[in-house]
């Protein structure tokens, strides 16, 4: 028979259940989801820290500007200055990883005296900073601006989606919302949480789940790593990378063949105007980490080794030797342990490249 608890019992046990709670949520939150959420510092969180609720994985860093000659943004454009190079891209184009120095560009404005602009292209959702410069070759901007050196820059997991596809050589329609970016200067903050929020409960969740299942969460993999790679204390031989970066390997030579000569179609249209290009793809996480992963089921990434011996009209930089090469010397933090993207190590190893050098050298005066 069912005994009824008496009403004294069952309001101190429920006022018990209630503390235990919100101490749960209390204790949970000042050591953990806080770490993530409503930062009073105001310091960056990367995407794949955010996602995957890895605390461990955290590198959080201020957005700052320490470079002398930096992109020329909506405010210090002036038209009368001489444009040496004009890049357009994805996220790494446009300060995705915050963080110091977040914009590569800003490292060849400095090294080179370059004059840079970067153009934001409203349509970047559907990738079409290709058909972007199609445009301005087509509708006169690039003859009247006349930039020397043209950048068009692609995650390399974009790089099939964006390029390898017909292009319609004669468009001239695209419109552009903003033509020059204004540089980043207000970080993503997530939304404020209150204190009893469902992250509390996805946190542990999570830091269980991954010690079992290398897709916990669904769009991020974590892996282990044979060697520190990462500054953060309590996350030495890990790494988190998105998912598409496997999901878009496709190590097709046709598929390579196609966005070749998509490449070189513009690269000869471009160079009517004495205008060069170069195709900067900015290399996944997991490709450049691929050889210290331990127990990883996916296949290696073979697109650079497909391009690189291609003739080519454009030019193009192996981001992914520099890279490596970098890792094999012991350099810590090339990309961030909590984001898809590099980090300013990176961009100040890419924009040392021979290449760039050489443009500087012959550049306009």
């Amino acid at each position: 028979m069912n005994k009824i608890i008496p009403p004294k019992k069952f309001i101190l046990l429920t006022i018990l259940i209630l503390c235990l709670y919100i101490l749960y949520h209390l204790i949970i939150w000042y050591t953990l989801s806080s770490k993530i959420f409503n930062r009073e510092d105001k310091l960056y969180i990367g995407d794949l820290g955010r996602m995957s609720y890895q605390v461990n994985s955290l590198y959080p860093r201020k957005l700052e500007y320490t470079l002398p000659h930096r992109i020329l943004n909506t405010k210090r454009y002036d038209q009368n200055i001489p444009i040496n190079v004009l890049t357009i891209g994805d996220s790494f184009s446009n300060a995705g990883g915050a963080g110091k120095n977040p914009y590569y560009q800003d490292y060849l404005a400095t090294k080179y005296n370059l004059n840079i602009i970067n153009i934001v292209n409203f349509t970047q959702k559907q990738h079409k900073v290709f058909e972007a410069i199609i445009a301005l070759y087509n509708n006169g901007w690039l003859a009247k601006n006349r930039p020397q050196l043209i950048i068009i820059e692609s995650a390399q997991r974009g790089v099939y989606e964006r390029f390898a596809k017909e292009f319609d050589f004669h468009q001239k329609n695209i419109i552009f919302e903003k033509l020059i970016e204004p540089s980043r200067t207000i970080d993503p903050y997530l939304p404020k949480l209150k204190l009893i929020n469902t992250a509390n409960y996805k946190i542990p969740f999570y830091t269980f789940k991954y010690k079992l299942n290398i897709r916990a969460q669904k769009d991020v993999v974590k892996l282990h790593l044979s060697k520190k790679l990462f500054s953060p204390k309590n996350y030495k031989n890990f790494i988190l990378f998105h998912h598409s970066d496997v999901l878009n390997i496709k190590n097709n030579q046709n598929l390579v063949n196609k966005i070749h000569e998509n490449f070189n179609h513009l690269a000869k249209l471009l160079k009517t105007l004495d205008i060069k290009l170069l195709f900067l793809v900015a290399p996944d996480k997991y490709d450049i980490y691929y050889n210290y992963l331990e127990n990883n089921p996916f296949q290696e990434n073979k697109f650079f080794e497909l391009i690189t011996p291609l003739h080519k009209e454009y030019l193009f930089i192996d981001t992914q030797s520099i890279l490596r090469n970098k890792l094999q010397k012991g350099t810590l933090d090339l990309y961030y342990s909590d984001d898809t993207h590099w980090s300013y190590k990176a961009s100040d190893a890419v924009t040392d490249d021979i290449l760039f050098q050489q443009f500087n050298q012959g550049k306009k005066r």
